[in-house]
């Protein structure tokens, strides 16, 4: 890994960063999201993370928790990586 790949197995995408850098959130909650996306890197499967499928229009998608709050999508990429779409509150909170 080289150090431009921060993490193993993520990619991040135009629209992440977009919705990164137009985004007001705490300390707290960039915290959350980092914290988020170390354990996403190394184990999907934590618990914390409720990592599950999104359906209807967003079949294809994850979703994943980086709080009670705070949600973040991905698609899976033929690589095995996954690529961050956006990070954003649950359901409009």
């Amino acid at each position: 890994m080289s150090e431009r790949d921060l993490y193993g197995i993520i990619e991040s995408t135009k629209t992440l960063l977009e919705t990164l850098c137009s985004w007001e959130c705490s300390a707290t909650e960039r915290r959350q999201f980092l914290n988020a996306l170390d354990r996403l890197d190394t184990d999907e499967r934590h618990p914390s993370l409720r990592v599950h499928p999104l359906e209807g229009r967003r079949a294809g998608l994850w979703s994943v928790s980086a709080s009670r709050q705070l949600r973040m999508t991905f698609e899976r990429a033929e690589s095995g990586r996954k690529r961050l779409l956006a990070c954003s509150r649950h359901y409009g909170d």
